[in-house]
C-alpha cells in the first residue's frame, strides 16, 4: 500500500531535468536556474548514488577507466555470475580476455553476448582479464546460455526469457492501487510510471481481458483512468511562490497513449467517455503557438512556457482516442506539427523548442518521438516527415546523449525505427546492440548508466527514477516485433507488421456461406473499468 505521506519533488522529474544545464560541443538551450530547481524541499536527493557503468548480466557496477582502457569494480550482486566467479570489489577488468580497446564497456558487452550464443551451457562462459594487488589473472563468469537463439534476438526465445523475467518484476512493484510509485514526483508520475508498465505488458501480448497479466493491464487503466490530468495538492505547492508547477500534460500525453491501447485491444466500460476528455483537455491544453508546456496555466517556474516534447506524447494520446472514434479537429492537429516543424528550424532534427538559441537543436529520441507521433495522427505523409527519419537514421548511435533521460530517449528512437520497417530496425540494433546487453541486469531488470549530462549535475536521472522506470522501457522496446501496440503506431485495423502490406486483399464472396458471414454477432457487454479493482 501506499504510504499516505510522501516527500516529494516539487516537479515531475522529466520537467525538473528539462531545467537543467545542457552539454556538449553543440550549443544547448539556455535554460533559466543554473541547472538546479529552485525551492527543492527537504528530502530530496542531492545526486544519484553510483552513478556507475552496469556490467550487464555478469551483475556489478565499475566506473570506466581511460588509460589503460577498463573497468574497476564498485560493487557486486551476491550470487550473479561475476561474484560466483571470483570477480572482487576494487578489481579493473582489463580485458575479456584480450586486452581492451577504446570502448571497455562495449567490448565487454561483445563478449558476453559472444558467450551467450555458445551452443553449450558449458561453453557460456565469459573470461575476464583481471587486475588485482598488481598481478593479472583470469576469471571465468558462466551466464545464461541462449544458444542458436541468441541469433534471433531482439525476437525469439532469448528475447522472451529476458522479457519473461522483466514482467514479473513488474508485476510484483504494481501497488494495491493499481499504481506503479514514482520516485521523484508526484500522482502525475505516477500516471506516467504505471502508463509505461501497462505499456509494456499489452506490448508483450496482455490485455485487460486475456494473458497472465490481465489484471495487472485492468488495474493499471483504472487508476491512470481515476488519476489522469490529476496533480496532488503537496505536489502542486511545493515550489511555493505561487509559482506555477503544473505538470499534467505529461500524465495525460502517456496515459492517453495507453487507455487508448487498452481500449482497442479489449474494450472497457467508461474509458470512452475518458479517451473523449482526454483529447478535449490535450486541445484545451494547446498554448497558442501550437505547442505544449508542462501543463496548463502558462509559463512556469522557471518562466518557460513549450518544450517540444510534450508534444510528442499529446499528439500521439490524440492519435489513440482518434483510433478509438473520437472526433479531433484536424486544424488544431496541423497547428501541432507545424510548431514541431518550426523546432526544427530547418533540419531533419527537431529543437528543444522554437525559443532562440533552442531551434534545429535536434536529438534523436526527441525526434523519433515526433516520428511516433506524426505517425499517430495519419500525418507520415505530411513534407516533414522523411526529413525527420533521415535524421534519427544518422544520428543513432547518440541515443546515449538525450537530454534529461536517455533510457527515455531510447523508446522513442526504438519505436521510430521499428515502424520505419526491417532496414531501419536493424540499423537500431547494430547501433544499441551492446548497450541494451550491458544495461541488462540478472535479475531481469534494466537500469541508466552514466552520461556527459549525469557526470555535470552530479546526478542521474535514469537511476533516480528507478528499476521499474528503466525496466518498463527496454520491456517495450523488447517486444515491438510482437505487434501489439498497433495505435501507438498508427495501425488500427491495418495488418500488424510494418514488413507486410498495410491491408489485405479481400477475397472473393461465397455466395453460398457469405450471408452467414455478414451476419452481426450478438454484441457483447463491455468490461467495466471500475469492476477491475474488485
Amino acid at each position: 500500500m501506499r504510504n499516505a505521506v510522501r516527500v516529494s519533488l516539487p516537479v515531475f522529474v522529466i520537467a525538473l531535468l528539462a531545467a537543467i544545464t545542457l552539454i556538449d560541443a553543440q550549443p544547448r538551450p539556455p535554460i533559466p536556474g543554473g541547472g538546479r530547481m529552485p525551492g527543492r524541499p527537504g528530502g530530496m536527493p542531492g545526486g544519484s548514488e553510483g552513478d556507475w557503468y552496469n556490467l550487464g548480466p555478469l551483475g556489478g557496477k565499475a566506473t570506466l577507466e581511460k588509460s589503460p582502457s577498463g573497468l574497476t569494480v564498485q560493487k557486486l550482486i551476491a550470487g550473479a555470475p561475476a561474484e560466483k566467479g571470483g570477480v572482487k570489489e576494487g578489481d579493473v577488468i582489463a580485458g575479456a580476455p584480450r586486452s581492451f580497446g577504446a570502448d571497455a564497456y562495449h567490448e565487454l558487452g561483445e563478449a558476453i553476448e559472444a558467450a551467450e550464443a555458445q551452443k553449450k551451457p558449458k561453453d557460456a562462459v565469459v573470461k575476464l582479464a583481471i587486475q588485482r594487488a598488481g598481478k593479472t589473472i583470469t576469471i571465468e563468469c558462466e551466464v545464461p546460455c541462449y544458444g542458436k537463439d541468441a541469433k534471433d534476438f531482439p525476437g525469439g526465445k532469448m528475447r522472451d526469457a529476458i522479457v519473461d523475467s522483466a514482467l514479473e518484476y513488474l508485476g510484483k512493484q504494481q501497488q494495491g492501487d493499481g499504481g506503479w510509485e514514482c520516485h521523484l514526483s508526484g500522482d502525475n508520475g505516477r500516471v506516467v510510471m504505471t502508463s509505461l508498465c501497462g505499456m509494456a505488458m499489452l506490448a508483450a501480448g496482455n490485455t485487460a481481458a486475456k494473458g497472465k497479466y490481465k489484471a495487472n493491464v485492468a488495474k493499471a487503466a483504472s487508476f491512470v483512468a481515476a488519476n489522469i490530468g490529476k496533480e496532488d495538492e503537496m505536489f502542486a505547492r511545493a515550489g511555493g511562490n505561487g509559482a506555477n508547477w503544473n505538470q499534467t500534460n505529461w500524465g495525460i500525453g502517456y496515459g492517453g497513449i495507453f487507455l487508448a491501447e487498452v481500449q482497442a485491444a479489449s474494450p472497457q466500460k467508461g474509458l470512452d467517455d475518458k479517451l473523449k476528455w482526454v483529447a478535449e483537455t490535450i486541445l484545451k491544453n494547446m498554448e497558442a503557438s501550437g505547442g505544449f508546456a508542462h501543463g496548463p496555466g502558462g509559463p512556469n517556474a522557471l518562466n518557460y512556457l513549450e518544450l517540444e516534447i510534450v508534444s510528442n506524447y499529446c499528439i500521439a494520446a490524440l492519435g489513440g482516442c482518434m483510433a478509438n472514434g473520437v472526433e479531433v479537429d484536424k486544424t488544431k492537429i496541423e497547428a501541432m506539427l507545424t510548431y514541431i516543424q518550426k523546432c526544427g528550424g530547418g533540419k531533419g532534427g527537431v529543437g528543444y523548442s522554437t525559443q532562440p538559441g533552442q531551434v534545429g537543436w535536434g536529438d534523436c529520441g526527441r525526434t523519433g518521438g515526433a516520428i511516433m507521433a506524426f505517425g499517430a495522427v495519419g500525418r507520415d505523409d505530411h513534407a516533414y516527415y522523411k526529413s525527420m527519419v533521415g535524421f534519427m537514421r544518422s544520428t543513432l548511435n547518440d541515443i546515449i546523449d538525450g537530454h534529461v533521460s536517455p533510457t527515455m530517449h531510447h523508446l522513442s528512437a526504438a519505436c521510430a525505427s521499428y515502424r520505419e520497417g526491417s532496414k531501419v530496425w536493424e540499423e537500431y540494433w547494430k547501433a544499441q546492440r551492446r548497450e541494451a546487453t550491458m544495461l541488462r541486469c540478472p535479475d531481469g531488470t534494466f537500469t541508466g548508466r552514466p552520461t556527459k549530462e549525469s557526470a555535470q549535475m552530479g546526478r542521474n536521472n535514469d537511476l533516480d527514477m528507478g528499476s521499474v522506470w528503466n525496466t518498463a522501457h527496454w520491456t517495450i522496446i523488447l517486444c515491438l516485433e510482437k505487434d501489439n501496440l498497433p495505435v501507438y503506431f498508427g495501425k488500427k485495423g491495418k495488418s500488424k507488421s510494418g514488413k507486410e502490406k498495410e491491408e489485405k486483399e479481400e477475397k472473393p464472396k461465397d455466395p453460398t456461406t457469405d450471408e452467414k458471414k455478414d451476419a452481426k454477432p450478438p454484441e457483447k457487454k463491455k468490461p467495466d473499468i471500475d469492476e477491475a479493482m474488485e
